[in-house]
């Protein structure tokens, strides 16, 4: 039943995964004085997803790269809604100016780390209309390791108030047809682990819509056992000179939070802080992403327990994700038997 389900949600024309509440730092973008005209730019890289798979620390080390213009916020998710009437170099504009704002001549490459674009192959295709050299970055990692973390997360989000994830997991049909959703989901697609952990198709589609020679996978373990050796073959791939790091800092695991009011304010602000973003100028916005800074620190707490668990949904897991692993397998020609 939930294989149908999900054959189904990919095949109908869903809305495009939401914009993490984390991406109202592009907020800084003013379009009266964003320079106009056309627009010479280095060669572009998405780090496209899958989401807890280190993309976080991915982009952070390419970050630090000063070869790099890395997108600011992390994940502007640009090009996941269509922008009828501009041309080419409008949107180029407009991208450039708003996430690459500190962009100059020493830059070898941009980066963006947007990682809904792999659920909606249509931003890929919109991201080679912006840029035809763009090469894509995605990283994977066990589907049961990844379903635990990603649970974790929508958990801190408030996406998700079903604690124990194996009730979550048997919710997920009941979900997609609206129903048990939490109060303060923004997207009832965040909650369909099924369909966002089978990074087989995921990748497959990739490969087909941007071509294999434009994308580099990552494997989770891989960066964590020898970061430095991934790092020089993505350097490699996207065209940037090494700069020398040899230290790299891993991303802690999803911790909790104190309050629930506070943790809602800051990941999910109430529709009034948006007129204020519109109508504050640059110091203002310094301030009110300072405040947010320090309200998400304070109300941060490090006691929240590993999400365990049990066997028995391990086991179910295993045997969902069984043939999709299979399938990146066969993609990246290499063995991933000890994920089934």
């Amino acid at each position: 039943m939930l294989n149908a389900l999900l054959e189904k949600l990919q095949a109908r024309k869903s809305r495009p995964l939401p914009r993490c509440i984390a991406e109202i730092e592009g907020i800084g973008y003013n379009e009266k004085t964003a320079p106009t005209g056309p627009v010479a730019f280095p060669p572009s890289f998405f780090i496209v997803g899958a989401p807890r798979c280190g993309t976080t620390a991915v982009s952070k080390t390419l970050a630090r790269n000063p070869k790099i213009s890395f997108s600011k916020p992390k994940e502007p998710h640009f090009f996941l809604e269509p922008r009828p009437g501009q041309s080419a170099d409008q949107l180029r504009q407009q991208y450039l100016s708003r996430y690459h704002r500190e962009l100059g001549s020493e830059h070898q490459a941009i980066g963006d780390g947007s990682v809904s674009y792999l659920y909606q192959p249509d931003a890929i295709r919109r991201a080679l209309q912006f840029d035809p050299r763009a090469k894509f970055i995605v990283l994977v990692r066990d589907p049961v390791e990844m379903m635990r973390s990603y649970h974790s997360r929508m958990l801190f989000q408030l996406d998700e108030d079903e604690v124990d994830f194996a009730r979550a997991w048997d919710l997920q049909e009941s979900r997609a047809a609206g129903k048990n959703l939490p109060k303060r989901c923004r997207e009832p697609m965040l909650l369909q682990y099924g369909f966002l952990g089978k990074l087989g198709m995921h990748v497959e589609r990739l490969f087909e819509v941007a071509g294999r020679e434009r994308c580099q996978v990552i494997v989770h373990d891989d960066f964590v056992q020898d970061p430095r050796a991934v790092y020089l073959q993505t350097l490699a791939f996207i065209g940037v000179d090494d700069d020398g790091q040899v230290k790299f800092k891993r991303t802690r695991e999803t911790s909790g939070f104190k309050s629930p009011w506070l943790q809602q304010f800051v990941m999910n602000p109430p529709p009034w802080t948006f007129k204020l973003i519109a109508i504050s100028n640059a110091p203002m916005l310094a301030r009110l992403k300072g405040l947010r800074k320090r309200i998400k620190k304070f109300n941060s707490r490090d006691t929240r327990p590993r999400q365990i668990l049990t066997g028995e949904m391990r086991t179910t897991l295993r045997e969902y994700f069984a043939g999709d692993v299979a399938k990146l397998s066969a993609l990246l020609s290499r063995d991933f038997s000890h994920w089934r």
